[in-house]
């Protein structure tokens, strides 16, 4: 039978009501004949119980700089104990269901405690237990290094996991359920009407997540990228198809999207940045420049000045466009200079370009580039 790998994040598994729904959708790809893989969060977020940030907060509560191997020993119970629990719920409902660490699911890692890379899978026990009728429930964000210690695989692990099963095992279908319909045009917080995309290709979204589009982590899509797996993000508690990631997608107006990193600033450095210090402190590498008058990079305001001969708040804005669209960094200039926004700084991108401005301009550039191109 075809297989479809499903994951469920920590707000869609942390309530009995929230499980319950995630239970239908399981049954629903039992019913339409699929073999099904399912790979879940720990449930909930920062201050629930059984959150990945509550584990750490109990090192940290006993003293500073707990070991990294340590840290992703506790950290991985989360995950262990949703995929338990998931597992349990099914059988109590007649489906025939089989917990799994990602050890049991046999992906290897490497040796980075807290921020691990998959470098193997080996699916031999996945597909037993799916020819033998079970949904396999795997507890996503972890595997095994070659010394047997558990590795977690740091942000957005879980999409990782899915994604990465899905290319091993060849699956018809990934879908990453989450709490929201799908990826949006921007951010719906800054902009509310802002429109769901129902198809995007790889390169756009990689680069939005990148730049700080929350929907999904950028090595999630970078997995998906290196497996040729395309896959679905879409919401646990409608029936929406949600948004395909992979594909030739549909733009607005020539846009694809905005992605809006909030709490940064933008540094200028006295000198050249010889020694690449300041490569490493950027939020990412897109938002670096280097020549021999100093670096000009964004990055999280530093608590030491040495060095540094400005330093300024901002928000960052990233708008990535289709080739040929006509849609160009000059014509988006004009759009923001025509409504006053403060230009602090620009970094171009393939297909695509970011923009600081002052934090407080940040929504008022938003909806004045979308008015500019989807009105």
């Amino acid at each position: 039978m075809a297989i479809i790998v499903q994951k469920f994040g920590g707000t869609s598994v942390n309530t009995p009501e929230k499980r319950s729904r995630v239970l239908e959708v399981i049954a629903a790809a039992k019913q339409k004949g699929y073999d099904v893989v399912v790979v879940v969060s720990a449930m909930g977020r920062k201050g629930e119980p059984y959150a990945t940030d509550t584990f750490l907060d109990l090192l940290k509560g006993i003293g500073p700089e707990a070991d990294p191997r340590t840290m992703d020993l506790l950290t991985s119970c989360g995950e262990i104990i949703s995929a338990c629990l998931v597992a349990h719920a099914l059988e109590q409902r007649g489906i025939k269901a089989r917990p799994l660490t990602g050890y049991q699911a046999g992906i290897i890692t490497n040796n980075c405690y807290t921020n691990a890379e998959i470098q193997n899978i080996n699916p031999e026990k996945l597909m037993k237990i799916l020819k033998e009728g079970f949904v396999a429930v795997v507890a996503g964000f972890q595997g095994i290094n070659a010394d047997s210690d558990i590795c977690t695989l740091g942000r957005g692990g879980s999409d990782t996991t899915a994604i990465a099963l899905g290319g091993a095992l060849q699956a018809e279908r990934v879908e990453i359920y989450t709490d929201v319909p799908g990826v949006a045009f921007t951010d719906p917080r800054i902009l509310p009407e802002a429109p769901y995309l129902k198809k995007i290709s790889f390169e756009p979204l990689y680069l939005m997540s990148r730049a700080g589009a929350k929907v999904i982590h950028h090595r999630a899509v970078e997995t998906a990228i290196n497996f040729r797996m395309p896959f679905y993000v879409k919401s646990t508690f409608t029936d929406d198809e949600g948004t395909l990631i992979g594909q030739k997608g549909e733009n607005f107006g020539g846009l694809y999207g905005i992605a809006v990193m909030k709490e940064v600033c933008c540094l200028q450095t006295k000198k050249e940045d010889t020694v690449g210090y300041w490569r490493h402190q950027a939020v990412d590498e897109l938002f670096y420049q280097n020549s021999a008058s100093g670096a000009f990079v964004v990055a999280q305001m530093p608590s030491d000045c040495t060095g540094i001969a400005s330093a300024e708040a901002c928000a960052l804005l990233t708008v990535l466009w289709e080739h040929g669209s006509g849609v160009n960094a000059n014509s988006i200039d004009r759009v923001l200079e025509k409504k006053g926004m403060t230009l602090l700084g620009f970094f171009p991108l393939i297909a695509g370009g970011a923009w600081a401005v002052k934090p407080e301009q940040a929504q008022d550039a938003v909806r004045a580039i979308y008015e500019a191109y989807l009105k």
